[in-house]
């Protein structure tokens, strides 16, 4: 029943073979509401006609149990922030918006600060008087402990 296949992010899905992990983890949740859409579809078959109760109650049964393996599926990957927001028709789900979680970084980004501080008048001290004991020196900027 591919009518019952949620789009994602508007658009076909992935192939069920996709090596990307974005793409395989938008498969899983796609997976959960393709489930739910079908089984959506055959409680209201049910309704419209007229089943009896040991007909529904089995159906409503797997609607809640899809609905648990979808939660904790969402449980498993909101860690890393990534989620799906699905867009309804009626009773289907036929879209899925999925948040794509930024990538991790192995290195941090170069930083235009350092650990060297600029302090104005540090070039006028004799370079004898930078070592030894601490002396306060009074610049026009504050005070600085060397």
């Amino acid at each position: 029943m591919p009518e019952h296949w949620p789009r994602c992010n508007g658009e076909e899905s992935s192939a069920p073979d996709a090596s990307d992990l974005h793409s395989r983890r938008c498969i899983e949740f796609l997976a959960h509401f393709y489930r739910l859409n079908v089984l959506n579809s055959q409680l209201h078959a049910a309704r419209l006609a007229k089943a009896k109760q040991k007909v529904i109650k089995p159906l409503l049964q797997q609607i809640a149990d899809a609905t648990r393996k979808l939660e904790a599926t969402e449980d498993r990957y909101a860690p890393i922030g990534f989620f799906g927001e699905p867009v309804m028709a009626g009773i289907q789900y036929a879209n899925v918006i999925f948040v794509r979680p930024e990538q991790p970084r192995i290195y941090p980004k170069p930083s235009a600060l350092s650990s060297h501080i600029a302090i104005p008048g540090l070039e006028d001290i004799p370079e004898s008087e930078l070592r030894g004991p601490t002396r306060v020196f009074r610049f026009r900027h504050g005070k600085v402990d060397l």
